[in-house]
C-alpha cells in the first residue's frame, strides 16, 4: 500500500505540531508560516480531483460558519483602516477548518483505493511509530518550561525559539499520544523508545500539571474521554493518588518559573483555584491575579455583546480586543514586542469579533464530532486507538482554548481541525468494497 504523498505530508506536519508546538508553528516568514503553506498544498491537492465530502451536521455547520465569516469579512474590508494582515490573523480559527475537510477527503480517497481496514491499519502503524518520538520531545519541552534557559536557537525570520511550547499545548499532545504510549504494540514496534515512552509521558504530565491550571484541567478531562471505562478511570485515579501521596509524604518542593513550585501545597492550590476558592498564600496569589484580569476582560466583552446585540456580527475580524477594552495601551508597548490581541478564550474572542452565532457554532463542530465518535456504529464496538486519542485531544484542545489563545494559533487550530477531520472519516460509513467477478465483462448490445 502506497499512501498519497499529500496524506504523508499532512501526517508529518500534524505530528510536528503535536511534538514541537509553537517552536514548529512559527517556522516561516511572517505572516506566512509552515501551516499556511501546507494548507494551500492540501487544498489544491483535494480540489484537483473529485472530492469526497462529509455529509453530517457537524460538517454542514462548519460550512455555514465559513460562509457567514466570508460575508463578515467582506463587510469588514469596507473599512480600509483595518490592516489586512490583522484581519487574516483574526480569521485563522475559521480557515483552519479547511484542514478537517482536507484530512477527510484524503483519507476517504485512500479508502476508496485500498479499503477501510488497510487505511486504518496504515494510520495506526504510523502513529505507533511516531508516538515515542513525540513523547520524548514533549518531555524536553515540559522541562524547558521550568528552567527557561537562555541562548536557545530561534527561527531567523520569526524570532521564535525552535524549542518553545506552552503547558496547555503539551497537555493536548499528551492526551493524543496516551493510547499509543501505554500499549503493548508500541513497545514491540518502537523497541527501547516504546519502553521508555511511558516514563517520559508521566514526567511531562507531572511537569505541565504544576505549570498551569488549564493544562491540569485539559489533561484530566481529555484523559477521561480517551478510554471512559470504569476500570481505566479507577486505575488513573490510583495513579494520580500515588503522585499526590508521594508529594505529601516526601515534602518535595521545587521552585519553578513565575513564583510557582512543584509541591503538594501547589497542587492543592491549583485544584482549589479550579474549583473557584480564593487563595491566601503567595503561590495562589499568582493564580488569582491571572484569573482576575481575564475574567474582567471576558465580562466586558459579554456586556458589550449583550448590550449591542452582537448576534451575527461583532467588532470585526481585524479588531484588537485588548486595545478596544483597554487591557493594553499600544503606545506603551515597545515597537519590537508583540501586542496582546485576544482574551485567552475562544468563545469570547469569536463573540467579540464575529458575534454569538459564530462563537457557538464554531464550538459545536468539534463537540458534535466527539459525540459522534461515541455513537457511530462504525467505531462504537471497538474504536481504533487514534479515535480514542483524537476525541480526548479534541476535548483537551477545547478546554485549553477556553483559557489560552491555543485555537487561534497554528499549533492548536491546525491540530484540532486535522483531528476533527480524522474523526469524520473514522465515523463515516465505509466505502463498499468492489465486487469481484470471475466471468468476462458482458458486451453491451448496440
Amino acid at each position: 500500500m502506497r499512501p498519497s504523498p499529500v496524506l504523508v505530508l499532512l501526517f508529518v506536519v500534524v505530528a510536528s505540531y503535536a511534538a514541537f508546538g509553537k517552536g514548529f508553528a512559527y517556522a516561516g516568514v511572517p505572516p506566512v508560516f509552515v501551516g499556511e503553506v501546507v494548507l494551500v498544498v492540501v487544498v489544491v491537492a483535494v480540489l484537483v480531483r473529485p472530492t469526497p465530502l462529509p455529509r453530517h451536521a457537524a460538517a454542514a455547520i462548519a460550512v455555514g460558519v465559513a460562509a457567514l465569516s466570508a460575508v463578515q469579512l467582506a463587510i469588514d474590508r469596507l473599512d480600509p483602516a483595518v490592516p489586512l494582515v490583522e484581519t487574516l490573523r483574526g480569521l485563522a480559527p475559521i480557515y483552519y477548518a479547511a484542514f478537517a475537510f482536507a484530512a477527510y477527503a484524503l483519507l476517504r480517497s485512500q479508502e476508496e483505493r485500498d479499503g477501510r481496514v488497510a487505511v486504518a491499519a496504515l494510520v495506526d502503524r504510523a502513529v505507533t511509530r511516531a508516538a515515542p518520538g513525540v513523547v520524548a520531545a514533549l518531555s524536553v519541552l515540559a522541562a524547558l518550561l521550568l528552567t527557561d534557559p537562555d541562548g536557545l536557537p530561534t527561527w531567523p525570520t520569526s524570532g521564535t525559539s525552535v524549542l518553545a511550547s506552552k503547558p496547555g499545548d503539551i497537555a493536548v499532545a499528551l492526551v493524543l499520544t496516551l493510547p499509543f504510549t501505554f500499549s503493548r504494540g508500541t513497545a514491540r514496534t518502537a523497541g527501547v523508545g516504546g519502553a521508555v515512552a511511558p516514563l517520559l509521558w508521566g514526567l511531562a504530565a507531572v511537569l505541565v500539571t504544576f505549570r498551569s491550571r488549564g493544562a491540569l484541567l485539559a489533561l484530566a478531562i481529555g484523559t477521561l474521554l480517551v478510554r471512559p471505562r470504569a476500570t481505566r478511570v479507577v486505575k488513573g485515579a490510583f495513579a494520580a493518588l500515588a503522585v499526590v501521596l508521594f508529594l505529601y509524604v516526601s515534602g518535595v518542593s521545587i521552585e519553578v518559573r513565575r513564583g510557582r513550585e512543584v509541591s503538594y501545597d501547589a497542587l492543592v492550590d491549583a485544584v482549589a483555584s479550579l474549583l473557584g476558592t480564593q487563595p491566601q498564600d503567595e503561590i495562589e496569589g499568582n493564580y488569582v491575579g491571572t484569573a482576575t484580569w481575564r475574567s474582567e476582560w471576558w465580562r466586558d466583552i459579554w456586556d458589550d455583546v449583550t448590550g449591542e446585540h452582537m448576534v451575527l456580527h461583532g467588532h470585526g475580524w481585524g479588531d484588537n480586543l485588548a486595545v478596544r477594552y483597554h487591557v493594553v495601551d499600544p503606545d506603551a508597548v515597545p515597537g519590537d514586542q508583540p501586542i496582546l490581541r485576544l482574551p485567552h478564550n475562544i468563545f469570547f474572542s469569536l463573540a467579540g469579533r464575529a458575534g454569538v452565532v459564530v462563537a457557538v457554532a464554531f464550538l459545536a463542530v468539534p463537540v458534535m464530532s466527539v459525540v459522534r465518535s461515541f455513537t457511530s456504529p462504525t467505531v462504537r464496538d471497538g474504536p481504533p486507538r487514534l479515535v480514542q486519542g483524537a476525541r480526548g485531544a479534541v476535548t483537551a484542545a477545547l478546554v485549553t482554548g477556553m483559557v489560552d489563545v491555543y485555537l487561534e494559533s497554528p499549533q492548536g487550530g491546525i491540530l484540532l481541525w486535522s483531528l476533527v477531520g480524522y474523526l469524520w472519516w473514522a465515523t463515516a460509513t465505509p466505502v463498499p468494497a468492489p465486487v469481484a467477478t470471475d466471468g468476462a465483462r458482458p458486451e453491451v448490445a448496440p
